[in-house]
């Protein structure tokens, strides 16, 4: 990924009219993890962790994951984005501060707790 360019493209200015509020939501999640002014930019590139859109992100994933337990799947688009996402932050950073890398840290342990209560089944929980 270089600074800058987000690894697989961004909503690039199209608006909400032009597609179902659906595909708006699913660019909208790929863009915070990973478009122009995304999470994963600022931290790879800025080396910042960038607090506000970590909380949007579990905030998505959060709202998703009762739909997506009751589909049995997650859309390809939303788990491509956290997979790059996921992918990003175990690869650590050797330039990372020691703040921002127990940050991230942090991050994942939250990221794979998410997952795995996709697997719960309801009469579990």
């Amino acid at each position: 990924m270089s600074c800058g360019s987000p690894l697989f493209g961004t909503s690039g200015g199209i608006e909400q009219k032009d597609m179902s509020m659906k595909e708006y939501l699913n660019i909208n999640f790929s863009d915070t993890v990973y478009g122009e002014n995304g999470f994963l930019v600022e931290l790879r590139c800025n080396n910042i962790f960038h607090e506000q859109l970590f909380g949007e992100i579990k905030t998505y994933l959060h709202k998703k994951e009762t739909g997506w337990k009751a589909a049995g799947s997650i859309p390809i688009p939303d788990a491509v984005a956290i997979f790059n996402l996921i992918d990003q932050l175990a690869g650590e950073n050797r330039f990372w501060s020691e703040e921002t890398a127990l940050q991230v840290e942090d991050a994942v342990a939250e990221l794979q707790e998410i997952i795995r209560s996709l697997e719960e089944s309801p009469e579990c929980e």
